[in-house]
């Protein structure tokens, strides 16, 4: 379902601007968890306001979901989704096991980066840090207070945190839950035939987003150049983004044909954001989005009944 329309990373930055231009903070850190979440930051915080912030994962990959159902750890049974990141996880009960008033940011960064990595396993992200990284010289008890009963711990340099049995890709982790709803439904019940529905709703949904996507490219740029220019990556330290008013009106514009993106949906946000960089105009999108939705699925998912994203 919609939950209200996206906060834009250049938004999000110009209010920080701002507050720092007002005085509202002497220095402030920022943890972000989000897929893609370095975009958020990417080429758009300035280095000169006093602002520390790090990032689940860099701007081109999905963060992790951990604690879920089937993992060792697993939730209580009586859970059926995740119950954290593996980034917000690692910061916080980081945070729960140091001394922080010896402990630094950057050292926590370091732990934190190492262990949502995971040894560059089959899931992991890349941690990213952005703006003043001369702020993580700083204590985080400077931050984020400290526990009394850590006082006297010797800060050890080294990950003594348990990483989790295997992760789960953010973009799938409401999957999980619909499964998991379906799994432990009694058979012939009303509410297994509810919970396969919404399996289905679900990846019917996203089939019609990425096929969307992917006839919208085509409809624009041509079959063989469509899906190279959909997916190009800008190069580090340039936003994801020239025009940020052009992006919020192409995912407007596509919404208007083709319904919700929704959250699996924002998965495509750089999607949009090349087809602004290419210099695709407003009723050119028009044309295509129309082209390629005829209709809008039926499903929740796919309503606009709680407005546009953006």
């Amino acid at each position: 379902m919609p939950v209200g329309p996206y906060l834009y990373a250049n938004d999000l930055n110009e209010v920080l601007k701002k507050k720092h231009a007002s005085g509202g903070y002497k220095s402030l850190v920022f943890y972000l968890e989000a897929c893609e979440s370095g975009s958020i930051f990417e080429g758009l915080l300035p280095e000169d306001i006093n602002i520390y912030a790090t990032t689940a994962s860099n701007a081109v990959e999905s963060s992790w979901g951990t604690y879920c159902p089937g993992e060792d750890p697993s939730p209580p049974p009586e859970y059926s989704t995740c119950l954290g990141d593996l980034y917000s996880i690692s910061w916080m009960e980081d945070s729960d096991t140091h001394n922080l008033r010896t402990e630094t940011l950057h050292q926590q960064y370091k732990l934190v980066k190492d262990r949502t990595l995971n040894g560059n396993a089959y899931y992991g992200s890349h941690v990213m840090q952005y703006g003043d990284v001369g702020i993580s010289e700083n204590l985080l008890f400077q931050y984020l207070g400290t526990n009394p009963a850590n006082d006297n711990y010797t800060f050890v340099d080294e990950n003594s945190l348990r990483t989790p049995s295997k992760a789960v890709n953010q973009r799938d982790a409401d999957l999980i839950h619909f499964w998991e709803k379906f799994r432990k439904a009694p058979e012939g019940s009303s509410s297994k035939i509810t919970a396969q529905k919404q399996v289905v709703e679900v990846m019917s949904h996203r089939m019609h987003i990425d096929n969307s996507v992917k006839l919208i490219g085509n409809l624009l740029f041509g079959t063989e150049k469509g899906p190279e220019l959909l997916s190009a990556v800008r190069p580090a330290g340039k936003p994801l983004v020239d025009d940020w008013d052009c992006l919020k009106n192409m995912v407007r514009t596509f919404e208007t044909h083709c319904g919700s993106l929704s959250q699996y949906g924002m998965k495509h946000m750089r999607t949009f954001a090349n087809i602004c960089n290419a210099g695709i105009h407003k009723d050119q999108m028009d044309e295509a989005t129309a082209q390629a939705c005829v209709s809008i699925p039926s499903n929740p998912w796919s309503s606009l009944e709680r407005g546009f994203s953006a």
